[in-house]
């Protein structure tokens, strides 16, 4: 069914994680591109509001704290009812759950478009990337768009800030600039390469390639990029929980390549048009690969691989040990190229 198309104000429900937002940001583009004079409202999660602060992406910025909303019901309604008093004449919601529906009903949102995740592929049909996936929900506006890439900004003020670190630290120069990211969080560790190989890849990259080595990641992961530093023979740097996110996206913006698993950062450098060597075993590049082009993606064929799972079922993690210290060098020496 088509939606009316007398369309003045929008909310764009997309609060989750990195990936899920700027997986969502093709089809925010697209919705301005359809309605250009419309008022677009977007709802992100806490921290994320800095990577579309300064841009053109929205023209009004929510912040939708789950944790702080989930122990207050006051709060929880005083969101929505605030919501309310915007008269949005459409609601697009990305992030469908029990507390997103109460969301819209409170929102008082005239029409609204709730996403549906692809579970099965149709026969002759195919897998759908992520972003494709949620430019799906706008077919209702007669909006069917092809999905090629995802651009994100790059923040002036973030951008000086990396260029002033660069400098301090002597990383400006002829050296090819990388950027390794270890781990993808405590939530899903199967998707984790092994911090002895970082370390072996690290060296190579600084010995055969003469590039500078430098670790993106947030404060949870200083522990585990210091113990990969102390592994190698060779110096490298570390921002990890030094950066801000916008910041993170400016230096990854600056780099030739960056090396990681299937999360945030990995989207991250998608967005900022950076060549990406991706790992990937329990989770389906098909639906969360980097788009564009220039990027590697590394996934073995074996019968497990994609499980989906968040923890390795079998508890040896083979689809991660499949791939090499090799594989990833020739990986990345193919992306800079």
């Amino acid at each position: 069914m088509l939606v009316k198309m007398d369309i003045q104000r929008v909310l764009f429900f997309k609060p989750g994680a990195i990936g899920d937002l700027l997986h969502a940001l093709p089809s925010l583009k697209a919705l301005k591109h359809k309605f250009p004079a419309a008022h677009i409202s977007i709802v992100v999660s806490p921290e994320l509001e800095a990577l579309v602060q300064d841009t053109s992406i929205a023209d009004q910025i929510i912040v939708f704290d789950k944790a702080k909303i989930k122990k207050s019901f006051s709060d929880f309604l005083g969101f929505g009812l605030q919501l309310r008093k915007c008269h949005y004449d459409l609601f697009i919601d990305l992030q469908p759950s029990i507390r997103s529906f109460l969301v819209r009903q409170l929102s008082g949102a005239k029409q609204r478009l709730v996403y549906r995740k692809q579970i099965r592929i149709r026969t002759g049909g195919r897998r759908l990337h992520a972003a494709e996936n949620f430019m799906e929900t706008l077919k209702p506006l007669g909006i069917d768009e092809s999905v090629q890439n995802i651009v994100l900004p790059v923040q002036n003020e973030a951008r000086r800030s990396v260029d002033r670190f660069l400098l301090r630290k002597k990383y400006e120069g002829s050296r090819v600039l990388i950027a390794l990211n270890c781990s993808v969080g405590a939530a899903r560790p199967a998707r984790n390469w092994f911090s002895e190989r970082f370390a072996a890849l690290g060296d190579r990259l600084i010995r055969e390639l003469g590039a500078a080595i430098i670790f993106i990641g947030g404060k949870e992961d200083q522990e585990l990029t210091s113990n990969v530093m102390a592994a190698m023979n060779e110096k490298a740097l570390s921002v990890a929980g030094v950066f801000s996110i916008a910041e993170t996206a400016a230096l990854l913006a600056r780099c030739a390549c960056l090396v990681s698993s299937d999360t945030g950062p990995l989207h991250l450098a998608t967005a900022m048009q950076t060549p990406v060597v991706g790992l990937f075993g329990s989770t389906d590049p098909d639906r969360t690969g980097p788009l564009g082009k220039g990027h590697q993606v590394l996934v073995k064929k074996l019968s497990c691989v994609p499980c989906e799972a968040k923890y390795c079922p079998i508890g040896t993690r083979a689809c991660m040990d499949a791939i090499t210290v090799d594989d990833v060098f020739e990986a990345v020496r193919k992306a800079i190229a």
